[in-house]
């Protein structure tokens, strides 16, 4: 199913062909239908309120903006989604957590879709993911306070190929293995921009295939240079004592 040396090793790795295409050609054509709930455009960021009142003022949300990315909820009645994709992923996680409970992040099921766009239009952002780092709450670090061992896995299955052309995530091989003082992030982002900018690669996916990263591994989302809108599904798992401190101090 994966590699779990390079896994291991690198922080990310590349399934094997686990899905079939017709089921994610359907998931695609059923994506691309979707409203945005946040995201990235040509003239900045848009959060659920900006769009809440965009929407109100009459604003076609999916088709008079011009985005660079954004994302959409998936669906929670989907039965490709359920049946097929969620239990190979949860095998996965199973694997992963070795023996941990866990649970999904229920706040982060996602479907990203990332327009034609550069660099200058939208910049890159390099960040950890859930539960390594908040940025409302920088100071909470769960890699420092919890019993050591994988926070979480985040999950990116490709509605169409991923390849560097059109904008694959970008990622910093091996930054899975340190413990990142999050504490002055927001201080510390030029650095980590440069940084990610001069050692990271795009492994490429193509469909069927599923991307599997740590949520320590420093990574963005990237440009998109084809003419074509790049979408990929999104799910994370998380160790349980993450899940239950997210919940205590109402975090994501």
């Amino acid at each position: 199913m994966i590699d779990w040396n390079i896994f291991h090793d690198r922080g990310y790795v590349i399934s094997d062909k686990l899905f079939n295409e017709e089921d994610i050609t359907s998931l695609n054509e059923m994506a691309s239908k979707l409203d945005p709930s946040i995201g990235q455009s040509k003239q900045g960021w848009y959060n659920y309120l900006r769009l809440h009142e965009e929407r109100d003022n009459g604003v076609n949300i999916l088709n008079d903006i011009e985005w660079s990315y954004f994302w959409s909820h998936t669906p929670l009645d989907n039965p490709i989604i359920n049946e097929k994709i969620l239990p190979v992923l949860s095998e996965i996680c199973d694997l992963a957590f070795d023996g941990w409970d866990w649970g999904w992040q229920d706040t982060n099921r996602y479907i990203v879709q990332n327009y034609p766009h550069d660099e200058s239009q939208a910049g890159v952002h390099p960040h950890f993911d859930a539960p390594y780092i908040w940025p409302q709450m920088p100071e909470k670090q769960m890699a420092k306070e919890l019993q050591e061992g994988i926070l979480s896995v985040t999950f990116i299955v490709p509605l169409m190929n991923f390849t560097v052309e059109t904008g694959a995530t970008g990622v910093v091989p091996g930054t899975h293995k340190f413990i990142w003082d999050t504490a002055k992030w927001n201080d510390a982002k030029d650095y980590t921009t440069q940084f990610f900018k001069d050692n990271y690669v795009q492994p490429e996916v193509e469909i069927g295939r599923v991307a599997c990263f740590y949520g320590n591994i420093l990574h963005s989302v990237m440009p998109n240079q084809s003419d074509m809108i790049r979408r990929g599904i999104i799910y994370r798992g998380i160790r349980q004592d993450a899940l239950d401190e997210m919940k205590k101090y109402e975090l994501g």
